[in-house]
């Protein structure tokens, strides 16, 4: 596991994926966890949202590309780790906004997917968000400052 981005408001951290599949995904993202927060155990809240007993940060998971990628904050965050893929073309009416303004579909969709996240609002969906370049706004929910970096052919977005 590598510290991918550090930032005075979170850290990024990354892991290639120790075998293929779901299983590979669960199996390496326990480990990120184990060895952030020195053998704790991932939990997640009825909502579906990631958690670690016991400590005081808020922590975000994704996983694509062949990678694990973990998010942690003091503050509410979401990540998302894609590979361009001709599906988003095929799904853009489910998530495109006619106020939606982003450097590329994968921009947008990674955008919403983080913002998605950070909200920790179950009934809010991806529709419900507009991307504007840098920020997300979120129906109900204010705004989220969305970081992107590249990694290879992948794209991470970080909404905060």
């Amino acid at each position: 596991m590598k510290l991918f981005a550090a930032t005075p408001i979170y850290n990024i951290y990354i892991k290639e994926l120790s075998a293929p599949g779901r299983a590979g995904e669960k199996a390496t993202v326990g480990q990120m966890v184990k060895e952030l927060f020195y053998g704790a155990e991932l939990s997640h809240a009825i909502s579906g949202a990631p958690f670690v007993e016991g400590i005081d940060k808020h922590i975000s998971i994704s996983h694509g590309g062949g990678y694990a990628v973990i998010a942690v904050s003091d503050k509410p965050i979401g990540v998302d780790i894609e590979a361009p893929r001709e599906q988003l073309e095929r799904i853009r009416h489910k998530f495109m906004r006619s106020e939606d303004c982003a450097e590329s579909l994968l921009h947008a969709w990674t955008a919403k997917e983080a913002a998605f996240k950070a909200s920790g609002n179950a009934s809010v969906t991806v529709h419900d968000i507009v991307v504007k370049y840098n920020s997300a706004y979120i129906t109900g929910n204010g705004c989220k400052t969305i970081d992107f970096y590249n990694l290879d052919s992948l794209l991470i977005a970080v909404a905060h």
